[in-house]
């Protein structure tokens, strides 16, 4: 044991020494210096011997008898806890050396160092920190990855067959987690859940992140979050999520970040109107994945709404109108669309992720691609929607990705722009008609999405081509390519 007192002793002393250099050079600082000190006058600590049980050291001059050394008893709490906050919650449980410094500890608030629970030992761990450190501000649940069967216990209202499964599985009390009250950042990845747990969401008032991912048996509710009253990231993938989007509106003057993702097992059963969110005074990013209930247009979306929003991805999302896989019914309808949501797109948060295209099959306006040989390179129909940015100008234009020969440009047809054309005067004006004549000139372009797109098989056209007018210029093409024709030749 006095081995091992002597080990933790010379730990403290470098958790010490960290803590007195630094304090000080900001003394230093304070008197315009430096904030060293010389070689022979740095601060130094010594600890007594544990076989004499002298407490001065053995080379100290008589002189200086009267003076005792240092010792880690000798700190305040306030001072070892100002130590510890600087040390990982690892760290920090090996400093527990005596009743001191572990009343320090319970008091001390662990930086943000994220402490990992992934199997049974790091649960055992996190067990002991309960109750000694429990100022944790950073705790990750995850699989409780082991050779034997691990798992948390299971929650209200279980689903039945999976307690069944797990029944004999070694179970680990889910419930300590609600002594960390001082969480901020909370995440639960994969952990063996089994029902809906309270406990989760009821004891961290400063929590500002939380993310769920990936526990397909957990049960969850967004009204749930209501007790964060300080949340400011929201993130959720691969696990279901029940409620109305209505409820986040608690959290209204604090969410920075809202994100919904896609499940691993089953579907999210969350409803409302994505209008709901608009004045969220905070709001940076909003992605929404496959909420089918969760209705909306983007058309709503007025130049004062959202007003922080950086980045919006709106996908899978069947009731919501201008959703990133939106499909229209009518050509005809795209102009009005699009002239309305210009605004929008002016913004630029979520131009990059648009990929609006003609519904296929139920479209009265839609046909069949021709079919050709692989090494024809004869795109298909023009189809899908890109968005081109042209100097300042924003446009966008209809074109084809879908090709029967591989590493095709999008073939597009002629711009319609949104914006007007730049003064001639502007600053940017020559770049925008150096770029613009590449284009018209036949040269590679990239839309929005970041595909080499070009203006050739559809030039002068400004939509799809009718069903008729596609197939003509499909056999001129082949017929060029037949005698041997340059098929991109003015």
């Amino acid at each position: 044991s006095s081995n091992k007192s002597k080990v933790n002793q010379s730990f403290v002393a470098a958790g010490a020494y960290t803590y007195f250099s630094g304090a000080k050079q900001c003394e230093g600082s304070r008197h315009g210096t430096e904030g060293t000190m010389p070689r022979s006058k740095k601060p130094r600590l010594s600890w007594p011997s544990a076989a004499s049980g002298d407490s001065r050291h053995p080379r100290r001059s008589s002189s200086s008898s009267d003076q005792p050394n240092a010792t880690a008893n000798d700190l305040s709490t306030d001072v070892i806890e100002q130590i510890l906050c600087n040390l990982p919650p690892q760290d920090i449980m090996r400093a527990r050396v005596c009743r001191k410094w572990r009343l320090a500890a319970r008091n001390t608030i662990v930086p943000m160092t994220g402490f990992k629970v992934d199997c049974a030992r790091q649960y055992n761990a996190m067990e002991a920190m309960a109750t000694s450190l429990p100022n944790l501000q950073q705790l990750e649940l995850n699989r409780l990855d082991s050779p034997e069967e691990h798992k948390y216990n299971d929650g209200e209202g279980p689903y039945a067959a999976e307690a069944a499964r797990t029944a004999l599985h070694i179970t680990h009390d889910i419930g300590i987690v609600s002594n960390f009250t001082k969480l901020i950042d909370l995440t639960i990845c994969g952990a063996p859940l089994n029902g809906r747990y309270p406990v989760l969401f009821n004891n961290f008032p400063l929590l500002e992140r939380i993310e769920i991912s990936n526990c397909s048996g957990l049960i969850w509710h967004l009204d749930d979050l209501a007790n964060f009253s300080s949340l400011k990231d929201f993130h959720s993938e691969g696990t279901p999520v029940e409620g109305n989007i209505n409820c986040l509106r608690v959290l209204k003057d604090t969410l920075e970040s809202i994100s919904i993702g896609e499940t691993l097992i089953g579907r999210h059963r969350i409803e409302g109107n994505l209008m709901d969110l608009a004045d969220f005074p905070c709001l940076k990013e909003l992605f929404m994945f496959t909420l089918d209930l969760v209705t909306g247009d983007i058309r709503d979306i007025g130049e004062n709404d959202f007003p922080m929003l950086e980045e919006l991805e709106i996908s899978c999302c069947a009731a919501i109108i201008g959703d990133q896989h939106f499909s229209f019914q009518r050509i005809s309808d795209v102009p009005d669309f699009m002239n309305d949501v210009h605004h929008l797109l002016k913004r630029d948060i979520m131009n990059n992720r648009c990929q609006w295209t003609l519904a296929e099959d139920t479209s009265p306006d839609w046909y069949e691609p021709e079919v050709s040989n692989e090494d024809d390179g004869i795109p298909g129909p023009p189809f899908d929607i890109g968005l081109v940015q042209v100097g300042p100008r924003l446009g966008w234009a209809w074109g084809s990705h879908e090709y029967v020969g591989d590493d095709s440009p999008f073939d597009s047809c002629e711009i319609n722009w949104l914006d007007p054309e730049p003064d001639n005067d502007s600053s940017d004006y020559e770049t925008y008609i150096q770029e613009l004549q590449m284009i018209e000139g036949g040269n590679n372009f990239f839309n929005s999405l970041n595909q080499v797109s070009q203006i050739n098989f559809y030039r002068g056209y400004r939509q799809p081509p009718t069903e008729e007018e596609y197939r003509r210029l499909c056999r001129a093409m082949d017929f060029q390519q037949s005698n041997g024709f340059d098929v991109h030749e003015e």
